[in-house]
């Protein structure tokens, strides 16, 4: 019997500094706690922009040169919190989608598509999970800005409690001004 080829999980996503992390956690602490649910590690917040799943070396390669996107640098405020009963994630959001992340959106999975991939059936919604197996809370929350500049390729592997998020590669966007 062949052995099957390593496969790694991986996602495009937009990748917060420090700064932008802490702030996420600390906007989010209150309603995190009143849910009930298990909180995402500060190290794993993040936006997720395509998900690709399990790939081969050879798939990953490929993967690895679909971008750079021409990108401009661009704000996300995070000013709602949201509650998927399904999946009972607890999570945060921008109320307002700014044009570049759309069109940042867009234009991976064009890219993707060319090279073999299939495009998400959903709409895209921008959101950082910040607890999972969660109650719906009701909770005001302080915008949290986040200046986004860089689009990152990541792996997601197996953890005791949490699955552990390795940075692969990170494209810079382009300055503003």
């Amino acid at each position: 019997m062949a052995e099957q080829p390593a496969r790694r999980r991986v996602f495009f996503a937009l990748w917060p500094d420090e700064t932008t992390r802490r702030a996420l956690v600390r906007a989010t602490r209150t309603a995190v706690r009143r849910c009930g649910g298990r909180p995402t590690p500060p190290d794993n917040l993040h936006v997720t922009l395509a998900f690709l799943g399990p790939l081969t070396a050879p798939l990953l390669a490929s993967v690895r040169r679909v971008p750079p996107l021409a990108s401009p640098a661009f704000e996300l405020v995070f000013d709602q919190l949201g509650h998927w009963r399904g999946s009972q994630a607890l999570w945060i959001s921008p109320s307002r989608v700014p044009a570049p992340l759309i069109e940042l959106e867009a234009v991976l999975w064009d890219r993707l598509e060319a090279a073999g991939f299939e495009r998400e059936r959903r709409a895209y919604r921008p959101h950082v999970t910040v607890a999972r197996k969660a109650k719906r809370v009701a909770e005001a929350l302080p915008a949290v800005p986040w200046r986004v500049a860089e689009l990152a390729l990541v792996e997601s592997k197996p953890g005791a409690r949490h699955p552990r998020y390795e940075v692969l590669e990170v494209w810079p966007f382009e300055p503003v001004g």
